[in-house]
């Protein structure tokens, strides 16, 4: 049998290195020719190197993975997703036969995953796009899975107050006073928070903007969360905030 070619599309490279090595502990048919780390690039290295597979990451910045897909008029590779998302999503888009992985990824489902790709039991590519982004922009998703070492752990989005980076991790403060922190950029979560009511407040925050107790006017001004922590409102963002709110 020759070799499967791969190609994998994720924002964070400890995710692209972590699924290259289980992919050559269970499944040593698959050769990954090419990764990729920015969402925007992902098209022409699909092109140039025609794989079999892409293993797709969804929420990455610019574009998400749907949107990537999204790109392509003709497809000649599988999609195998791969993302920490809702886990209604999860079992909802395997239903209709795509694969899907969860961060962190389990060895089993990905070397099933691939086995029903040798055994040519998954449906096209352009159809699980059409799909997935029926399903995605239908539903907004109300639970964020955050991965860590010993599994997931689920929280509801509204119950979020505001995200904090730091360094390449990311603090999530909840509205009941616990602390998550989360081994993703603080941007890697502005896709999965688009439609919800947070704001990026800060290139270090984002905001749940149902929480905001005051705005202290200044350069770019204060915002005071509702656990009376106050943050700093980038210049930048300073009119786009103010936008959302009607003045009275």
């Amino acid at each position: 049998m020759n070799a499967i070619r791969a190609i994998i599309v994720d924002d964070e490279k400890h995710g692209i290195i972590t699924l290259q090595h289980l992919l050559n502990q269970c499944c040593e048919e698959v050769e990954v020719v090419a990764t990729c780390q920015k969402s925007t690039e992902a098209k022409v290295i699909i092109e140039e190197n025609q794989p079999d597979i892409v293993f797709m990451d969804i929420e990455m910045p610019v574009m998400s993975g749907l949107d990537v897909l999204g790109q392509f008029n003709d497809f000649n590779f599988q999609t195998i997703f791969t993302t920490a998302y809702d886990q209604y999503a999860i079992a909802a888009l395997r239903l209709n036969a795509l694969d899907y992985l969860l961060k962190p990824i389990d060895k089993t489902e990905l070397k099933e995953a691939v086995e029903r790709f040798v055994n040519n039991e998954t449906i096209s590519s352009k159809k699980q796009f059409q799909m997935a982004k029926h399903f995605t922009h239908s539903r907004i998703m109300d639970t964020l899975a955050l991965s860590s070492s010993k599994g997931l752990h689920f929280v509801k989005i509204k119950e979020i107050l505001y995200l904090e980076a730091t360094s390449c991790y990311t603090n999530i403060i909840m509205n009941d006073g616990q602390v998550h922190l989360v081994s993703k950029t603080l941007s890697s979560f502005e896709e999965a928070l688009s439609d919800h009511s947070f704001f990026r407040a800060h290139k270090s925050f984002i905001i749940n903007l149902d929480y905001i107790k005051h705005y202290i006017r200044g350069e770019g001004g204060e915002v005071v969360m509702a656990n009376n922590t106050t943050i700093n409102l980038s210049r930048t963002k300073k009119q786009e905030f103010l936008n959302f709110f009607t003045k009275i």
